[in-house]
């Protein structure tokens, strides 16, 4: 009997791991996301969330409301990715990764979709954003030679 209830967890616990991962995996088109750890179950937050989770934070919203707010669903994440990043955005600004510098953000996103900012920090995410757009200005001219390079390997293949 209790080895049958362990099993039971087992599963649940299995099948609780698996749709928290679906759910990553859902959300992992939201413009804060960079990437998705190797296990595809938690994501890889750009420096541009955290910035904006916090100001948000600042604002008077609660971990779950501001974590919401940028377009995540705890309903379907859980409150724990919530309070994990609210914990960590705190963190952050606690040890000054918040200043206005463009070192600070990446600039991936418009700066219309982050939360309000002072004068100082517009100019450094502006200046982020536009080492973001150069950087991927760059990408965009070597994608020919790079599928150029794909498209041969793979031919040479057959």
């Amino acid at each position: 009997m209790a080895q049958e209830r362990k099993k039971n967890r087992q599963q649940q616990t299995e099948a609780q791991r698996l749709a928290h991962r679906d759910a990553v995996i859902e959300h992992s088109d939201n413009k804060f996301v960079a990437e998705l750890t190797k296990n595809m179950d938690a994501f890889i937050y750009t420096k541009d969330f955290y910035v904006a989770l916090y100001k948000q934070l600042e604002s008077g919203m609660t971990s779950i409301e501001a974590y919401e707010s940028l377009g995540f669903d705890t309903k379907k994440l859980g409150k724990n990715c919530a309070q994990a990043a609210a914990k960590r955005a705190r963190q952050k600004a606690k040890n000054g990764e918040f200043e206005p510098k463009a070192e600070n953000y990446d600039g991936s996103i418009p700066i219309e979709e982050m939360p309000e900012m002072t004068l100082e920090e517009k100019v450094a995410y502006q200046e982020a954003r536009i080492r973001y757009l150069e950087d991927y200005v760059e990408f965009q001219k070597k994608m020919p030679s790079i599928l150029e390079e794909i498209y041969s390997s793979y031919s040479d293949k057959k």
